[in-house]
């Protein structure tokens, strides 16, 4: 669709729009109009006819009521806007007024009729010996509006289809130019930038002319040169150069200038073996002969030097550049990529992953030992424990009443036997939980909490498990355990909380999420002491070392909540 038609068929909805408007504020103006008409009418009608009904009442020499009104109403005639029924003493019509006469030529159109005509009202009376009824009858007036709006229709329409045509040709006028506009553009997208356009006289399409004109007689003058040039805005953000066969630089673009810190002048016309470090003259040689076969070079990674003496690793990218008259090649078009930081970051994350896995190893290790000192503890120390209880017991038992003095040394040895135990089996449990081994991370963390809430009754523990937190595995779960085991007692220590909220997940997406969280003082993360950092960053390294992340937050009379998440299914 063109852009005449299109602006025509705006305008003229436009149109449209508006005598829709101004026509639905007519048929309302018309219909309010001869409503009140008929309702005026109608009322009208019924005072004058109950002023006769009550006459005839008062006057009953007069003869019957229906009788007096037949009169009446064969006097009146036809009343505008009603249509009047008599009905006689046994429901018989007696007499119905003259339909309306006026403007009996003006038909309205039944879709006139149902916008304009108010809806039908009946009043009716009853008098002795008969009944009258009034009904509005509307066509009278509706003929009438309709004959005043008639010529008004015929009016707007024709002047609708002549504004219409009118717009279409002034439109045509106005537009003419593109046509001419449309055509030298085509001609330049074939390459012929010789094309001019004339001037226009309105001021618009005046400035299009002079602007395209410009343009052209630029890209004619520069052709030759932005050929050259456009073969070098292919990757703006690297080192981009052209060498010819010999490996003499023909051309230098600022971000060689900022890698290499040399300038266009200095290396325009200079070989790139200025850029070669020791050990590598003979790279360049072998790149030119790539390219003189039409081979590319693709990010081949080696080293360049900077102006002062900085070694740089780069990508390499190189094409041969063919002269397209001739078909040979003349030389490459060559970019080059700073990789340095790319290569000290993949060297930074394999160091980080070998201090992980090493991280790893020495906990491995740490839980070895711990499991081994709490076997052992249980299994030696507890047997001479319980061997010197035993021994006291049995001393106790025979001194009796004989030697009071032996027994009460032998008491005081039992119960001296009992501390160590207990003391032992808090040791043990502070190493190697053993329920950890036995029945699994959540029994173990319900004991935990059970044995902290004995430890602190005024602290207030909740502990929550979403999901199905089992099986995660020895790694995973000693880990988790030793986190909240160290949260814990932080906050025991440090939070002066009055609650502790901890809670374990299983993610949908295969994770372990574990919060620790209270509503203590809280602490300013970035003012830490070190003497309170050790714990966090044995926190936070365990954490890397599963792969996972470790979060704090904080802040001074907020509490503290500690955030882990770890892949179940990750390197363990």
């Amino acid at each position: 669709m063109s852009l005449r038609l299109r602006l025509n068929l705006l305008i003229t909805t436009l149109m449209l729009l508006f005598m829709v408007a101004m026509g639905v504020m007519i048929v309302k103006s018309t219909r309010a109009s001869i409503k009140e008409s008929v309702e005026a009418s109608t009322r009208v009608t019924i005072q004058l006819l109950d002023t006769v009904i009550v006459s005839a009442y008062r006057n009953p020499e007069l003869g019957p009521t229906h009788e007096v009104l037949h009169s009446f109403l064969q006097s009146l005639g036809h009343v505008r806007s009603n249509t009047i029924l008599l009905y006689g003493p046994n429901g018989e019509l007696i007499y119905q007024s003259p339909p309306s006469k006026y403007h009996l030529d003006y038909e309205p159109p039944d879709w006139f009729k149902k916008l304009v005509a108010p809806a039908t009202e009946s009043v009716m009376r009853r008098v002795r010996f008969g009944a009258l009824e009034v009904t509005s009858d509307p066509s009278g007036a509706v003929r009438e509006s309709w004959g005043t709006l008639r010529p008004l229709l015929w009016v707007v329409g024709v002047f609708f289809v002549v504004l219409n045509l009118m717009v279409y040709w002034a439109l045509g006028q106005a537009l003419g130019p593109i046509k001419a506009i449309l055509g030298a553009i085509r001609r330049m997208e074939q390459n012929d930038l010789s094309v001019r356009l004339p001037q226009f006289q309105l001021p618009e399409f005046h400035r299009i002319g002079r602007s395209f004109n410009q343009m052209a007689a630029s890209l004619e003058t520069s052709t030759e040169e932005s050929r050259r040039l456009a073969l070098m805005v292919t990757q703006t953000g690297d080192a981009m150069m052209m060498h010819d066969l010999q490996g003499s630089i023909l051309s230098w673009n600022p971000a060689a200038e900022r890698m290499f810190g040399y300038t266009t002048n200095e290396m325009i016309g200079r070989s790139a073996a200025q850029l070669i470090p020791p050990g590598r003259e003979n790279e360049l040689k072998h790149n030119l002969a790539v390219i003189a076969e039409r081979r590319l070079l693709e990010n081949l990674e080696t080293q360049r030097l900077t102006k002062d003496g900085r070694l740089l690793d780069v990508a390499l990218s190189a094409a041969p550049f063919i002269d397209p008259h001739n078909d040979q090649v003349v030389g490459d078009i060559c970019t080059m990529r700073d990789i340095t930081e790319h290569n000290r970051v993949e060297e930074a994350e394999r160091k980080l992953e070998e201090t992980r896995q090493l991280s790893q190893i020495i906990q491995h290790h740490i839980e070895d030992e711990r499991r081994s000192l709490a076997r052992e503890l249980h299994d030696e120390l507890g047997q001479y424990v319980t061997a010197i209880k035993t021994f006291a017991m049995a001393i106790s038992n025979k001194a009796g009443t004989a030697s009071p003095e032996i027994a009460s040394s032998a008491q005081t040895i039992v119960a001296a036997a009992n501390h160590i135990y207990d003391g032992m089996h808090n040791i043990i449990r502070q190493l190697r939980p053993g329920a950890l081994d036995n029945l699994g991370l959540t029994e173990t963390l319900r004991d935990g909490v059970a044995q902290w809430q004995a430890q602190e009754p005024r602290m207030k523990f909740n502990l929550e498990f979403l999901g199905n937190v089992d099986g995660l595995g020895e790694t995973l779960n000693i880990n988790l355990y030793r986190i909240v085991q160290e949260s814990v007692t932080n906050a025991l220590r440090y939070s002066r909380a009055s609650e502790i909220n901890i809670t374990l997940q299983r993610t949908p997406g295969g994770e372990a999420s574990l919060t620790v969280k209270d509503n203590g003082v809280g602490m300013d993360v970035s003012k830490l002491e070190q003497s309170q950092q050790f714990g966090l960053l044995g926190m936070r390294e365990r954490v890397q070392a599963l792969n996972g992340s470790f979060a704090l937050e904080s802040a001074p009379g907020k509490g503290v909540e500690i955030q882990v998440t770890v892949p179940i299914g990750g390197k363990q």
